[in-house]
């Protein structure tokens, strides 16, 4: 469970959060929306204990996170990469999992020389592998093509039972068919929007942010 109580942030004088407060539930997938530089990525980093803040975050224990920029060792191959940032041996069905989602040929291929899309995939099987109680995603869908962002969305789908998942990003597209609770960040508040109200994000974008 998350829950987050009158959370604000500052940077100098400018309030880039202003008495946050939000409980979710253990699983699901949970989208925040918001214009570039509503504070979405500084949120995230509240909860990951990268911001000072003020206020109190009460959050699970192992929470795994993955950027816009991935974070794996591009010198190494997938095997190695998951060796060396899972730090256990993985059971059959890992290794099946790692197998649907990346062809056994990539696997065994230095990291250089992924797309953009192979190397988000495997951070985000690396991240899933830690086996978190909570997973951030912020921006993961940038710059995917039509295939890889049909398996990422089919992993996070088949994840959000056994997991809190938080998304951002704005290629709403994507996200549509897969969350299942929105926020706005909106002039430092967040703002909790009923879905079925809504067509798509992007009527939810329009209605907030316009």
């Amino acid at each position: 469970m998350l829950e987050i109580m009158n959370l604000e942030k500052k940077y100098k004088q400018k309030t880039i959060l202003s008495n946050i407060n939000l409980k979710l539930n253990n699983t699901g997938i949970v989208f925040f929306l918001g214009q570039n530089g509503a504070g979405k990525t500084t949120f995230f980093n509240c909860i990951m204990g990268f911001e000072y803040y003020s206020g109190k975050i009460v959050k699970p224990t192992n929470i795994a996170a993955v950027f816009d920029e991935s974070h794996v060792y591009s010198n190494l191959n997938a095997h190695d990469n998951i060796a060396l940032l899972v730090r256990r041996d993985l059971t059959q069905t890992e290794q099946a999992l790692v197998s649907k989602y990346i062809d056994d040929s990539v696997l065994k291929r230095k990291v250089k020389s992924y797309s953009l899309g192979q190397k988000k995939i495997l951070s985000i099987l690396i991240a899933i592998l830690t086996k978190p109680q909570m997973l951030i995603l912020d921006e993961v869908s940038n710059g995917l093509d039509y295939e890889t962002a049909k398996k990422v969305k089919q992993l996070l789908t088949s994840c959000k039972r056994e997991m809190l998942i938080l998304v951002c990003g704005h290629q709403f597209d994507f996200y549509n068919q897969i969350i299942d609770e929105v926020f706005v960040i909106h002039d430092a508040e967040l703002i909790r929007v009923d879905i079925n109200e809504f067509t798509d994000l992007e009527n939810v974008y329009e209605n907030y942010v316009g």
